[in-house]
C-alpha cells in the first residue's frame, strides 16, 4: 500500500478526463492530490490511429512537465478513431507517465463505433464532437455532460466512462487496488 502523497498531474483541464481520473485514483492510492493543467498535444484535433493518439499523450506529458515539474504520476488522455475494414470507431488513450520510476502505462478503452455518415462529414480540423451534435440534435451542455460516446451511446458509454476504462488499463499494469 502506499502511503505518500501522490501528486498527479491531470494534462487537461476537461471536466470528464478528471473526473475519471479522481475516480480511478480513489482505488489505487489512500492519499493522493491532483492537479490540472491545460497542455498541447501537438496531434490533430481528432487524432485518427493508435499511434498519433499515444504521440498526443506522450506530447502533453512533455508540456505539463515544463510548466509543473514536481509531479509524482502524470496522466495524459487522447480521444481517437480508428478506422477498421468495419468502420471507423472511437476510443480513448491514456498514458501515465511515473516520473519517479521514469516508466510510462499505457491504457485504452472500449470502442464505439461511429455512424458513416458522420465520419464522411468530419475533417482533421475539426472536433469530432461538434460533428456529432449536430448530427444527433444534442445541445452544448449534452456534448459537456456526455462526450462524443454518450452521444452516440444515448449516454450508455460517456466520455467519463471511456477514460476511467483507459486510466484503469494504464494504471493497473503497475499498482494493486488499495480497497
Amino acid at each position: 500500500m502506499e502511503d505518500n502523497e501522490k501528486i498527479i498531474i491531470v494534462c487537461s483541464k476537461n471536466k470528464a478526463k478528471n473526473e475519471a481520473v479522481r475516480n480511478v485514483m480513489e482505488n489505487f492510492f489512500t492519499k493522493f492530490n491532483i492537479k490540472s493543467l491545460e497542455t498541447n498535444s501537438g496531434v490533430s484535433e481528432t487524432p485518427i490511429g493508435d499511434e498519433e493518439g499515444i504521440e498526443g499523450c506522450h506530447n502533453r506529458i512533455k508540456d505539463a512537465i515544463n510548466q509543473e515539474s514536481n509531479g509524482d504520476l502524470y496522466v495524459a488522455m487522447e480521444g481517437i478513431l480508428t478506422e477498421t475494414s468495419h468502420g471507423t470507431f472511437l476510443c480513448g488513450w491514456t498514458v501515465i507517465y511515473n516520473r519517479i520510476e521514469n516508466e510510462y502505462y499505457y491504457g485504452c478503452s472500449a470502442k464505439v463505433k461511429v455512424p458513416d455518415e458522420i465520419i464522411n462529414n468530419t475533417s482533421k480540423s475539426q472536433r469530432l464532437s461538434e460533428v456529432v451534435a449536430k448530427a444527433v440534435g444534442s445541445t452544448d451542455e449534452e456534448i459537456s455532460k456526455l462526450g462524443t460516446n454518450g452521444l452516440l451511446t444515448h449516454g450508455v458509454y460517456t466520455r467519463t466512462n471511456e477514460f476511467i476504462d483507459s486510466v484503469k488499463c494504464a494504471i493497473s499494469s503497475k499498482y494493486k487496488k488499495v480497497n
